[in-house]
């Protein structure tokens, strides 16, 4: 049996709800795969979404009409996505096959594949999609036509397209990155166009900061604020502090993991850690708090 018949029979049995994930997802092989799904299940799909995706051809924008005219139905983006992960009620396949003809062999040639059948109650899939589905922002019309517009951009230069996926060669290692604009908010007012009362420096740090982030073009504030939080959530730097914050991190251990870690010269780790715990405080004020007095940093409650 193809793949693609086998994820048809597992989603024809759903009596309650659909959840989808992929970074790429094709219109006809959605719409096939949609097909047989009942009329008043619940269907919840999250996909990828960047311009080059979409420049590149791996993924469609006119998903989002598919969705939209269907009740029940949402889409969801989440520009960090590479999982794939296919369920109906609490049956589900899990592997490496996106949403295309190609990779559900129903185009030949077809790529070699895997979905393996699991019940979504084993290996913590359901907190999995929990997790995912929290993180994720809804898709809109002003998000979908500043993707087409950067996606039309990127093919008018007829340059090769990239996919983040991909390793690049540069000159530094994005896994040292450390927050660099003094106000999380900076960076929204970079990415609305709104950035005349920035000064220089801070200008330029929010526009490092925004490129290695890769946010989603065309979001209102909430979901800026959102897709920031996800991002930063998932760098080394949040990993690290995350860790050391369940004891209770010091400014002289959060001094020393800055320079051996991550590459910060010894003058500039005071300010540097300053900014990194506002925006650990202002952007998750539910997991982090300063005890009063003692400048350290905790895993806890609100402030």
């Amino acid at each position: 049996m193809k793949i693609g018949d086998n994820l048809l029979s597992v989603l024809r049995s759903a009596q309650k709800r659909v959840r989808i994930a992929a970074p790429f997802i094709k219109v006809p092989a959605l719409e096939r795969a949609l097909s047989v799904v009942p009329d008043d299940v619940e269907v919840t799909c999250v996909t990828r979404w960047r311009p080059e995706d979409i420049a590149s051809g791996v993924c469609d924008l006119e998903i989002f009409d598919l969705i939209k005219s269907r009740d029940r139905s949402v889409l969801l983006i989440h520009p960090h996505l590479h999982a794939k992960f296919f369920a109906a009620d609490t049956a589900c396949l899990v592997g490496s096959a996106n949403l295309s003809y190609t990779a559900l062999g129903w185009r030949i040639p077809s790529n070699i594949e895997l979905l393996v059948k699991l019940d979504t109650f084993d290996h913590g899939l359901d907190d999995w999609w929990r997790a995912l589905q929290a993180e994720s922002i809804n898709a809109t019309d002003e998000i979908r036509f500043a993707i087409e517009r950067e996606a039309a951009e990127l093919r008018a230069t007829k340059k090769p397209i990239a996919r983040p996926e991909a390793d690049q060669h540069k000159d530094y290692d994005d896994s040292t990155w450390v927050p660099e604009c003094p106000r999380w908010t900076g960076l929204w007012e970079v990415y609305s166009g709104d950035e005349e009362q920035l000064p220089s420096s801070a200008l330029a740090s929010a526009k490092s900061d925004l490129a290695t982030l890769s946010l989603p073009p065309g979001m209102n504030f909430m979901g800026f604020e959102k897709a920031l939080r996800t991002a930063f959530r998932h760098t080394r730097i949040f990993d690290e502090i995350d860790k050391l914050a369940q004891e209770g991190l010091t400014d002289l251990a959060a001094s020393s993991l800055l320079i051996e870690k991550f590459d910060i010269e010894s003058g500039n780790v005071p300010r540097r850690w300053q900014l990194i715990k506002r925006w650990l405080s202002e952007l998750y004020p539910e997991d982090f708090r300063v005890e009063a007095n003692q400048e350290v940093l905790l895993k806890g409650k609100n402030l």
